[in-house]
């Protein structure tokens, strides 16, 4: 097979060399790089994939361009890395376009659900405002709150979420959960009770969103429900930004209406830092890096296993 990547970035060429590459070059495959390629740039885009029979999708430039899966006919396979997959490939065209579609489920749900903790924390103990004072050869003490017997309201109890909900109740925390659907059987192996939505956004210390987005979730946390936030709440969001209604977010935090939150997902990724929350609200804002963790990294490798085992007829982790 042929299989070319377009959307890569510099951060992650070695590791995909070593643990992708290579291994396709083993067996006999090819693989190419389009250096400085982006999926924003459609003309480009297509044009690179043209007689290629794999796509290789990390997903940082964002969605492939509308009609690239049905103008480059020889392309019989896009393998993602992540789970996020219809999120950057439109499915309805590669229904018609006959192309196969691999994901690698589960990859980092504990590296993305202690990231939520760690900003958690972060902002709970100022620890950014901080690290400020005292590089700045200052020595203001500052008061942060205590979370063990607080509780946390999880959005989302899929396999992020409800590692978030047995990490919170190791810290002594009370966690309760909101899904779309309601499951006894869920319920009672986490330990956790099930609430609505209103209730957890208005009722909880920490919020923390955990649910992929789509067209049942877009906006799900409106500016209503975020405007129920308890003055005290901690916001945390490691999911996607579209889940969020941010410019209502972002008036909240700029007013000091909650504590603070901390957010590692961009509805523009890199954000505009003129349109990030006010820099005098107490939020830590990280570069979409909760699944980048050592371990976690090793989605790079799997997503080239599909690739290998959609070439020897046996796909596996197909999604669509």
């Amino acid at each position: 097979m042929r299989i070319v990547c377009i959307d890569t970035e510099d951060q992650y060429r070695e590791i995909v060399e070593r643990d992708v590459v290579a291994p396709l070059r083993a067996q006999g495959h090819e693989f190419a790089w389009v250096d400085g390629g982006r999926f924003d740039r459609p003309g480009d885009a297509i044009a690179s994939a043209t007689g290629f029979d794999a796509l290789y999708v990390i997903g940082d430039q964002g969605p492939l361009p509308a009609g690239l899966l049905e103008q480059t006919p020889t392309l019989k396979l896009v393998s993602f890395v992540g789970t996020g997959a219809r999120r950057f490939v439109d499915m309805a065209e590669a229904e018609r376009a006959g192309v196969t579609v691999t994901n690698v489920a589960d990859f980092a749900s504990q590296s993305v659900a202690e990231h939520a903790i760690a900003l958690m924390f972060a902002v709970a103990r100022r620890l950014v405002e901080g690290d400020g004072i005292v590089r700045s050869g200052n020595w203001a003490k500052h008061q942060g709150v205590k979370l063990a017997g607080e509780r946390i309201g999880v959005i989302g109890a899929g396999a992020i979420g409800s590692r978030v909900i047995r990490l919170a109740k190791g810290l002594g925390m009370e966690p309760v959960y909101w899904s779309r659907t309601e499951d006894a059987e869920r319920t009672a192996a986490l330990g956790a009770e099930y609430v609505s939505l209103d209730e957890l956004v208005a009722t909880s210390r920490v919020v923390s969103v955990h649910v992929t987005h789509s067209p049942e979730t877009d906006r799900l946390v409106n500016r209503q429900l975020l405007e129920r936030l308890r003055p005290d709440a901690i916001f945390v969001n490691t999911a996607r930004a579209e889940v969020v209604d941010t410019e209502a977010l972002d008036e909240l935090l700029a007013a000091g209406r909650i504590f603070g939150a901390g957010i590692d997902v961009f509805a523009e990724e890199p954000p505009n830092t003129e349109t990030l929350p006010s820099i005098g609200s107490n939020a830590v804002l990280t570069p979409h890096i909760g699944f980048h963790t050592d371990e976690a990294d090793d989605v790079f490798r799997l997503a080239g296993e599909n690739i290998l085992a959609f070439a020897s007829g046996r796909p596996t982790n197909v999604i669509h």
